[in-house]
């Protein structure tokens, strides 16, 4: 992590001559020039002045509790990197790069960066859309503030590894408290063993308000998984001759539970109809904020893209570099 420090020091001006300054607050300001910009030490400043060591410093200590000094801090971690090149070769809106705080996963810095964007996007009695993945859990730790709206669940809780479905619940209703609006959750695992199972669960009133809420969503928040093991959440759900059937259909990336092709196509693997979740028309009728974190599978991030299921598109610095030499 880089810090720099920016440093103002009001008045500016040390005084000229050989004379001391006459009054207290500007001799604050002469022994905070000669410390934070002329960097000497506080033994030559108290020498030089006629004071002791200690009573620079607590001058200096007193200038920045009284605004003589102000000291600013600017970490690149905290507002991330903007690739505006990027985004254009995507044909998305804006590509931002996440960089680790010192002691945090690269997860949760990815969700840090979404939850910087979504304020700005949102408006009170809007409608957010999410859905759960290992990276946008950590998103409530990340917000300081979101407009008044509802919250969507986008696709059925699921487990993963490390993780349970309680988790995927947990974030919707967590997120619905921090926003103060309507949660529309959907009770239903993302994949059940049937079409039958599925259509009698979309009957049921929570689920179909829930699924017909997304129509209305403003912004919606998804993760982008590579179609891989321990990329994609779905992947694991399915036996290894529907995984071979999704391969023949070229599935490369997997998003909110629905699978695309490196064209942008949304592909037909004979699933579909077991999924309960939001569809790839009620995405793209909103703002997406995708999060990618699956590094070495650049093609997934473009193939999502493709599709338009990303308006912005958050990633780490390594992944960006492999979608940038993708596309050349």
């Amino acid at each position: 992590m880089t810090i720099t420090t920016a440093t103002t020091i009001t008045p500016p001006r040390p005084p000229t001559g050989a004379s001391m300054p006459a009054d207290d607050g500007s001799l604050k300001a002469h022994l905070a020039t000669e410390y934070y910009l002329q960097n000497r030490s506080k033994v030559d400043i108290a020498k030089e002045h006629g004071l002791s060591r200690f009573q620079v410093a607590r001058m200096l200590e007193e200038a920045r509790a009284q605004g003589i000094v102000r000291i600013q801090i600017h970490d690149p971690a905290e507002s991330g990197r903007d690739l505006a090149p990027l985004a254009e070769k995507l044909g998305i809106s804006r590509v931002v790069v996440a960089s680790p705080r010192v002691d945090e996963t690269m997860r949760a810095a990815l969700a840090r960066q979404v939850g910087r964007l979504l304020p700005d996007l949102l408006h009170d009695g809007g409608r957010l859309g999410v859905a759960w993945s290992r990276t946008l859990m950590h998103l409530p730790d990340s917000l300081d503030a979101l407009p008044r709206v509802d919250v969507v669940q986008l696709v059925g809780p699921l487990s993963a590894p490390g993780y349970s479905s309680a988790h995927s619940s947990a974030l919707i209703h967590t997120l619905g408290s921090f926003a103060g609006g309507g949660i529309w959750a959907l009770p239903t695992p993302l994949i059940v063993d049937s079409p039958e199972v599925a259509a009698s669960l979309r009957g049921m009133d929570e689920v179909r308000s829930a699924l017909e809420a997304a129509d209305e969503i403003d912004v919606a928040t998804v993760s982008i998984g590579a179609w891989w093991p321990g990329a994609s959440t779905l992947w694991s759900r399915l036996s290894e001759d529907e995984r071979g059937r999704a391969r023949e259909a070229g599935v490369v990336a997997e998003c909110a539970g629905v699978l695309v092709d490196a064209e942008g196509r949304v592909a037909r693997a004979g699933i579909e109809e077991r999924v309960i979740g939001v569809g790839a028309e009620q995405l793209r009728r909103a703002h997406v904020v995708a999060v990618a974190p699956a590094v070495g599978h650049p093609e997934a991030v473009v193939a999502a893209a493709r599709a338009g299921l990303v308006d912005d598109l958050v990633l780490s610095a390594e992944l960006a570099t492999q979608v940038a030499d993708l596309l050349g």
